[in-house]
């Protein structure tokens, strides 16, 4: 028999929660087109967006409560993020709402309205001090399948 680590359990894990998310995601953004063929808004904004400058780069998050598919643009490109639920720890049935991106996959950023409101910019942030000097490309907010 083959001996898993946790870091491999959590790897994988991690991974199928973002699939399923991902196409969760992808069915409801299909079934929200509406006839005009362009999603609506809700028209409040949520107080945890932001939009600033981070290390000369260009940080716009934007939260989306009801359907958990927030929007990061660093430089006006956007960046694919996903919510995720994971496991407070290896062994219990409690979890947490993290994001995950294209560039940080395992490294998910908790999210929520309290202790970890900022969860979105700090992962813009992240995200950031990863690129250095370089930007995004065309394809980062490739959906994962």
């Amino acid at each position: 028999m083959t001996d898993i680590s946790r870091r491999d359990v959590f790897r994988h894990g991690a991974a199928a929660v973002l699939v399923t998310a991902t196409a969760f995601g992808y069915v409801t953004s299909s079934s929200s087109v509406g006839r005009t063929g362009s999603r609506e808004r809700s028209a409040a904004a949520d107080p945890r967006d932001f939009e600033e400058v981070y290390k000369g780069k260009k940080i716009k998050g934007e939260h989306d409560r009801a359907n958990g598919q927030h929007r990061v643009h660093i430089n006006g490109r956007k960046l694919g993020v996903a919510q995720v639920q994971l496991p407070v720890s290896p062994t219990s049935t409690e979890t947490f709402t993290a994001v995950i991106s294209t560039v940080n996959h395992f490294e998910p950023v908790p999210l929520d309205e309290t202790n970890n409101r900022d969860g979105l910019k700090k992962l813009a942030k992240i995200v950031v001090d990863q690129l250095g000097d370089q930007e995004l490309t065309r394809d980062a907010d490739h959906h994962h399948h």
